[in-house]
């Protein structure tokens, strides 16, 4: 089965880019100072999310149906809201590529559209994305796509069959979890939100490195 990315009826897209607004207008103390209690918040908001602890992930590489190329690696300093769709997965994966459609495009009604990319990696990519920082592909091995989401699968403590939406922040490691299909895509907008407000952890200066030793 080819999994096609989803286009949301017009309406159903203006619902939601209103509604994702109205919350980043109405919800500052969550959605622009959450601070390191974003992880414990959002899940207290939404129960497909699953707060990790963050994690290294291996610099996974692909290749689009044009012939470009493209690694984790190199969207370091961008928040990846990452996802896979084989095609043995079926209808649960449709269902979140379609929640992951409307996340989409409510986000890029805001200003966030410039930091964020959604990945979709496929057995074979061969649907082009409805939005421009949305790619679809295929690992540049794609026999190793079983593997790859295992890797990033087995951070989770949840016994769950659903497929994954895995987020990265800005330094490229991995943070959060959303579980299926059931998640609300403004949920996921608040979240993606927050770690775009969080501050990259800075290497230690010279000064800071000379200080620490007496301490």
């Amino acid at each position: 089965m080819t999994l096609r990315f989803p286009s949301p009826p017009r309406f159903a897209s203006l619902a939601v880019r209103i509604y994702a607004v109205i919350l980043l207008t109405v919800t500052p103390a969550f959605a622009n100072h959450p601070g390191e209690n974003l992880n414990q918040a959002m899940a207290d908001k939404e129960a497909a999310f699953e707060p990790i602890t963050a994690q290294e992930v291996p610099d996974v590489k692909w290749v689009a149906p044009d012939g470009a190329t493209g690694s984790l690696e190199a969207l370091t300093g961008k928040i990846t809201v990452l996802s896979f769709a084989p095609d043995a997965c079926g209808s649960p994966c449709e269902a979140q590529q379609e929640q992951l459609g409307k996340t989409l495009s409510a986000l890029n009604a805001s200003a966030m559209r410039e930091m964020v990319v959604f990945v979709t990696l496929r057995d074979t990519a061969s649907a082009a994305p409805a939005e421009p920082n949305w790619t679809s592909a295929q690992l540049s091995d794609a026999e190793r796509l079983g593997d790859t989401v295992d890797a990033f699968a087995s951070v989770s403590v949840r016994k769950e069959e659903a497929p994954m939406v895995h987020l990265l922040n800005r330094e490229g490691a991995q943070v959060g979890i959303f579980h299926g299909a059931d998640f609300k895509p403004t949920n996921l907008v608040l979240y993606i939100n927050g770690l775009t407000h969080q501050r990259p952890h800075a290497e230690p200066g010279f000064w800071q490195r000379i200080t620490g030793w007496f301490q």
